[in-house]
């Protein structure tokens, strides 16, 4: 049997109570973690990549592509304008465009029928907003557009069209 351990071998043992653990050091990723054994995944991974693309090549896949022989067509100017045409989708300040002509339409329907409705200028101050963020957002000034008020809305429509 070994001999019993006094109770207060050094300092810091003397703080912590002795039904309390320990504090644990953390120990950097390289102590616990198999670097072998994960460089082993790793090579096990790609050398599988490299089968499926092999038996892809071996079955002509690369025949079958939609554009081959076909020169590639390089994008010029900014990438993601390139990347959003090809996909068909316009571009956020286009779509905040439509929304803002929409909502101006709306709001000259209401004049003529309802003047002196006071929803109309909240209507106009949230649409003003909108022209804001768009002004913001357009990507030139040649784009921008005035706010609107009750007297104005009529010739901004014609230049929203």
């Amino acid at each position: 049997m070994w001999p019993s351990r006094p109770k207060h071998r050094h300092a810091q043992s003397a703080s912590l109570p002795e039904n309390e653990p320990r504090p644990t050091i953390p120990l950097p990723a390289e102590v616990y973690v198999d670097q072998d054994a994960v460089s082993a995944g790793h090579t096990q991974v790609a050398h599988w990549l490299d089968e499926k693309y092999e038996e892809f090549v071996a079955g002509g896949g690369l025949d079958r592509l939609p554009g081959k022989g076909k020169p590639l067509t390089v994008p010029t100017g900014d990438v993601m304008n390139t990347i959003l045409k090809q996909a068909g989708v316009p571009h956020p300040w286009v779509l905040l465009r439509l929304t803002i002509k929409e909502s101006i339409e709306d709001i000259a329907h209401l004049l003529k029928r309802a003047p002196d409705d006071p929803s109309i200028d909240g209507q106009l101050a949230e649409v003003n907003k909108r022209i804001v963020q768009y002004n913001v957002e357009s990507p030139s000034m040649a784009l921008h557009r005035r706010k609107l008020t009750r007297e104005n809305i009529r010739a901004e429509l014609e230049k929203w069209k």
